[in-house]
C-alpha cells in the first residue's frame, strides 16, 4: 500500500493530468505524445532496458528476493531512481564510472532517508505540502537562475528546513512507535532497496553505456543496415574499451567516409592500435 506521501503525489498528479485535458492546446497535443512514447517504447535500447527489468523482477520473486509488499516499492524505485540513473548514464555516457555508482549507493544516510519517506504526516497535510513544497521548488530555481534575491533565498532555505525538521521528528516519532515494524523482513528490504537494486541492475547500466556509445559511432557513419552486425564488430575491435571507443568518436572526418562494415573494420582496428 501507498503511504500518505506517496497517495498525495497521485492524488495531485491526478489532478494536474485532469485540469491539462481542459487546456485546448494540450488535448491537441496528446496525440503527438502518444506517437512520440510509441516510439521510445519500440527504440532497441528502451526494449532491452525494459526487457532486463522484467527478468530481473521475475527472478527477485521467484527467489522471494522481492516480497509482494515490496513490488509497489520496486516500481517507484524503478521510475524514481532507475530510470534517471539510466537517463546519467546514456547521456554523460563515458564520463560516468558504474564502479563509483554503485559504492555510492552504500551510504549510511539510507537509513534516515528511508524512516523519513516511511512514516510520513497524515494525508490532508500532505496533500497541502506537496503543492507548496513544488511551489518553493520552482521559485528557487528561477531565483536561482535570474539576479538572486539572497533575502527571498534564505527565507525559502529556512523554510524548507523547518518542515525539514518537521518531517524528521514526526518520521522517527512514527518509528518509535511501530518498533515492530523492525522485526518484519521486508521493512530491511525496503530500507536497503537501493543497494540491492544498484547491485542488481549495474550490468544493465553498464550494456546501456555501452550500447549508446556504439549507437553514437554508428549515426556518425554512413552505414544504414546490419545494426546488429556492426554493434558486434565494434565490440570485437574495441573489446569493451572506452578509451578506443573515445579515440573512434572523435575522428568524425573518417567515420564520415565510412560505408561498408570492412571500411569501419579498417578503421577501428587502426584506432584501437593508436590507444
Amino acid at each position: 500500500m501507498l503511504n500518505p506521501r506517496e497517495e498525495a503525489i497521485v492524488i495531485w498528479i491526478i489532478i494536474f493530468l485532469l485540469l491539462a485535458l481542459f487546456i485546448k492546446g494540450f488535448r491537441s497535443s496528446i496525440p503527438n505524445i502518444i506517437k512520440s512514447f510509441y516510439n521510445l517504447l519500440m527504440h532497441p535500447i528502451f526494449i532491452f532496458t525494459n526487457t532486463y527489468i522484467v527478468i530481473m523482477f521475475l527472478i527477485m520473486y521467484f527467489f522471494e528476493i522481492l516480497e509482494i509488499g515490496v513490488i509497489k516499492d520496486y516500481i517507484l524505485w524503478i521510475f524514481m531512481a532507475l530510470y534517471p540513473l539510466i537517463f546519467k548514464v546514456t547521456s554523460k555516457l563515458s564520463e560516468v564510472n558504474i564502479g563509483k555508482l554503485i559504492l555510492e549507493s552504500f551510504k549510511l544516510s539510507v537509513i534516515p532517508v528511508f524512516i523519513i519517506n516511511e512514516y510520513t504526516l497524515p494525508l490532508w497535510i500532505e496533500l497541502i505540502l506537496v503543492p507548496f513544497l513544488v511551489l518553493i521548488g520552482g521559485i528557487i530555481a528561477v531565483n536561482n537562475a535570474g539576479d538572486k534575491n539572497l533575502q527571498l533565498h534564505k527565507f525559502l532555505n529556512f523554510f524548507l528546513v523547518v518542515i525539514g525538521i518537521i518531517f524528521v521528528f514526526v518520521a522517527f516519532k512514527g518509528f518509535i512507535f511501530n518498533l515492530h515494524d523492525a522485526t518484519k523482513v521486508d521493512f530491511y528490504e525496503k530500507m536497503f532497496f537501493d543497494i540491492i537494486g544498484v547491485l542488481l541492475h549495474a550490468p544493465l547500466l553498464l550494456l546501456l553505456q555501452y550500447m549508446c556509445l556504439y549507437e553514437n559511432l554508428i549515426l556518425r557513419t554512413n552505414l544504414k543496415s546490419n545494426k546488429i552486425l556492426t554493434i558486434f564488430l565494434m565490440t570485437l575491435s574495441c573489446r569493451f574499451n572506452k578509451q578506443t571507443l573515445k579515440v573512434n568518436l572523435k575522428n568524425h572526418y573518417e567515420l564520415r567516409k565510412v560505408n561498408t562494415i570492412k571500411d569501419l573494420k579498417i578503421i577501428l582496428q587502426a584506432n584501437s592500435m593508436k590507444s
